[in-house]
């Protein structure tokens, strides 16, 4: 027999199990993701939440109108340029460090979630040092976990 028949077929690894080597590797900080705000912030990703950028958008409204009732519409105004130079600036901040919370703590937790946002897109895996980076939807986290783990 040739050696490739000699040699004993390798077990198959399945997505649960790669998954969860997934997790063990962000957790060492073997792998890093990647994140494409743009593309997660859209309302069909499955952790987006729209509301993530209304609560800032809500609290402008009721600061201009608080402005409005006391202070005439000239300070109105004025607290809605800089309601809208917050939102753009910190804001923007703000709703980006939720998405990437809510990928880390709930897409990281479960393999479902996982493969909705990677065939969805907007995230990636980053090998720590010289490895190419593995981008959703099109790259292949299973064939990056496999190669990071040495198999």
């Amino acid at each position: 027999m040739n050696e490739i028949q000699d040699a004993a077929p390798a077990a198959a690894e399945t997505a649960p199990e790669l998954f969860r080597a997934l997790k063990l590797l962000h957790a060492e900080g073997r792998v890093a993701l990647s994140y494409d705000f743009a593309r997660l912030h859209h309302m069909d990703c499955p952790v987006a939440v729209e509301a993530d950028g209304n609560i800032i958008a809500y609290a402008v409204i009721a600061a201009v109108l608080v402005a409005l009732w006391l202070a005439g519409w000239q300070i109105a105004l004025a607290v809605l340029g800089v309601g809208a130079a917050f939102y753009f600036t910190l804001g923007r901040r703000f709703v980006r460090g939720r998405i990437r919370r809510r990928i880390e703590e709930r897409a990281l937790a479960s393999l479902d979630l996982w493969q909705r946002l990677w065939r969805f897109g907007g995230v990636g895996l980053v090998p720590k040092g010289d490895g190419a980076a593995c981008l959703a939807p099109n790259g292949n986290w299973m064939a990056l976990v496999r190669t990071l783990r040495g198999t």
